[in-house]
């Protein structure tokens, strides 16, 4: 028997298929063109657990059902405490538009760009999901997105490639002074009237 499928939910998770599609696309081509061999490995991962994540939703399409259990979360690499403040900013190249190759700076900011993207799509489209099993699909893929977008960052900031400025400590210490404590929410609904 056919699943029943809601309008939004069936058109979000053929966007996902597409999205897969050109993302894995976009990570082989990437892998052969980097000379930064940390990224090349960290692409290959990235393709790995997308092609089961596409797999799985081209099941679920063609109604052979899905084991939830199944979607795998992804674990980041080799984590590292990214460097917050410019220290070694590394000059960006101007752009290339000659190009017949992509250099590991660029290569880096469509991957990131594109785990970010899938972060916000993925969970935008699992809102639109009504079936668990559909909507958690959504929800591990945009999870997956934003650890693997994380995990590029983390590469591009140890290589100097994504600087992180920091917030002046004087005004952080002004904004920090901008909330005041307020009386508990679960406080109000038990009767206690103290703040916190």
């Amino acid at each position: 028997m056919m699943r029943n499928w809601a309008a939004h939910e069936f058109l979000e998770t053929n966007e996902l298929l597409r999205k897969l599609t050109a993302d894995i696309e976009l990570h082989a081509l990437c892998a052969e063109m980097t000379t930064d061999r940390d990224l090349k490995h960290m692409l290959q991962r990235h393709i790995q657990l997308m092609d089961a994540t596409y797999h799985q939703a081209v099941n679920l399409l063609r109604n052979k059902g899905m084991d939830v259990t199944a979607s795998r979360a992804y674990q980041l690499h080799a984590e590292h405490h990214p460097h917050v403040g410019f220290q070694n900013p590394h000059m960006i190249p101007a752009p290339n538009t000659n190009a017949t190759r992509l250099n590991d700076v660029t290569i880096g900011t469509l991957i990131l760009n594109s785990h970010k993207a899938g972060a916000m799509f993925g969970m935008l489209w699992a809102n639109e999901c009504v079936d668990p099993d559909v909507r958690s699909l959504h929800v591990t893929s945009a999870n997956n997105c934003q650890q693997m977008a994380y995990e590029v960052f983390q590469l591009m900031n140890q290589r100097g490639f994504y600087e992180v400025p920091t917030m002046p400590a004087n005004d952080v210490r002004a904004m920090t002074q901008t909330f005041q404590p307020a009386a508990r929410v679960t406080d109000r609904y038990y009767g206690v009237h103290h703040i916190v």
